[in-house]
């Protein structure tokens, strides 16, 4: 039950509670709820109410109703705040070591560097806290709900965050030495820059989490992990790591970029638009690391990028290069060895079959000579197509000036873009080969004049 003496202390303001802390050091207020009834101050909830920079040190404020109040900078050193409800309240740089914070509700809190070291969060509700810098060494927050939570720079080192909800949670840069993670929801967790030098991870989920090779793994302490919630995907499948295994494992996979097809795969399509995209960025190491067939029929193909690549730009500008090279093959598809949509999905499906031939050439990078990525049927097509127009031409136009040789290209160039496949296989072609090589393809005079006026027709759509 609240101590009205206490009560009415407080109630005179920020300076006589301070006072009167200091004439007692040994008193523990007592602010707490009494049989459900609400504490007031000057006949106002606690909720919202301005305690800056008051000193509640050991003060009980268990259940008590601080929605949204002012307590930044407050002393709340070893203070009962067990199942308060703190919801929005903004607690920066407020003193909250060693305090019972047991089952609180801190849902929205700006906790922004605050003093939790040794602080008791069991089953403290703190998703979407704001926590960044906030020292939570040696905090206990074993079954915490931190999804959410931004704990950029924060310091967890010999945390206690077993069983903890972090899901989605910001850790990048947070230092968590020692810390214990151990069945720990890590699913999309921020961990890049993070210390976890000797942190406990066994038995945590690190789905879809995001590392970089500037997340310290050494010596992290892990019999086994799961890649899915729910406990699904054990890894390893059986028993648990060898020493340092779990540490090498992730480190070869930080640098990672995964594609993920749900429904096939056109191999010419994603062959040509990872070939694309390596000249573009210049990334020539840039390489196939592994490619996983799931049993749904779902294809997970991984790629090993270079350290300080952004890999959501690779990742995305992949997916659209490969869907443009979709739509190019599919008119082929469709118009040329009329496929219809059902047979084409068909296809794709059956695609992630040949699994084995492509694993290996996944043991090496891809070169970027085409001659590897191209289908060489569809590049000799294209060059005898167009080798056909310029001998049909120059039966109309003649061709003894440099201006005539001109007018036949110009004419070459607009039979072309009247037909659509032949487009969609030029375009193919001269994404697909050099210049060079597809000169040898064309046997033809005016062959050089040609691709000359060509070079700048590759990003045709």
């Amino acid at each position: 039950m609240a101590n009205e003496e206490h009560l009415s202390v407080l109630r005179q303001g920020v300076e006589a509670w301070n006072a009167w802390k200091a004439n007692n050091p040994n008193i523990r207020p007592n602010l707490s709820f009494a049989n459900g009834k609400r504490i007031t101050i000057r006949g106002a909830k606690l909720s919202g109410v301005d305690l800056s920079r008051t000193n509640l040190s050991r003060a009980d404020l268990s259940k008590a109703d601080l929605i949204g109040a002012k307590l930044n900078e407050a002393n709340l050193s070893e203070a009962y705040l067990s199942e308060a409800d703190l919801i929005g309240a903004d607690l920066t740089s407020a003193d909250l070591s060693s305090a019972d914070l047991i089952g609180a509700n801190l849902i929205g809190a700006n906790l922004n560097q605050a003093y939790l070291s040794g602080a008791d969060l069991t089953k403290a509700n703190l998703s979407g806290a704001d926590l960044v810098g906030a020292k939570l060494i040696g905090a206990k927050l074993s079954g915490a709900n931190l999804s959410g939570a931004k704990l950029i720079g924060a310091n967890l080192s010999g945390a206690y965050l077993r069983g903890a909800n972090l899901k989605g949670a910001n850790l990048i840069d947070a230092n968590l030495i020692g810390a214990n993670l151990s069945r720990s929801n890590l699913h999309r967790t921020k961990a890049l820059h993070s210390n976890l030098y000797k942190a406990i991870l066994t038995g945590a989920c690190l789905q879809d989490w995001h590392t970089n090779s500037a997340t310290n793994l050494e010596d992290v302490i892990c019999d086994y992990i799961y890649l899915e919630a729910e406990q699904k995907e054990r890894r390893p499948i059986q028993g648990n790591f060898a020493p340092g295994e779990f540490t090498n494992l992730f480190q070869k996979t930080l640098e990672t970029v995964e594609l993920i097809f749900s429904n096939g795969i056109d191999w010419q399509a994603f062959l040509i638009s990872f070939q694309k995209v390596q000249v573009k960025t210049g990334i020539l190491e840039l390489s196939l690391q592994t490619i996983e067939n799931k049993n749904d029929g779902t294809l997970v193909i991984r790629l090993s990028v270079p350290n300080d690549i952004n890999k959501t730009e690779i990742e995305q500008s992949l997916q659209r290069e490969y869907e443009h090279q979709l739509k190019a093959i599919d008119k082929i598809y469709r118009y040329q060895l009329q496929a219809t949509y059902e047979e084409i999905a068909t296809y794709r499906r059956q695609s992630i079959d040949l699994i084995e031939i492509v694993k290996v050439m996944a043991s090496q990078t891809i070169n970027v000579e085409t001659k590897h990525l191209m289908d060489q049927r569809s590049v000799s097509d294209a060059a005898a197509k167009i080798q056909k127009l310029l001998q049909q031409l120059e039966q109309t136009y003649p061709t003894g000036t440099p201006l005539e040789k001109q007018i036949v290209v110009i004419e070459v160039i607009k039979h072309i873009e009247s037909n659509p496949i032949l487009k969609v296989r030029v375009v193919e072609a001269l994404n697909g080969v050099s210049i060079e090589a597809l000169k040898k393809l064309i046997d033809h005079p005016l062959v050089n004049v040609l691709l000359a006026a060509l070079e700048e027709y590759q990003e045709i759509d």
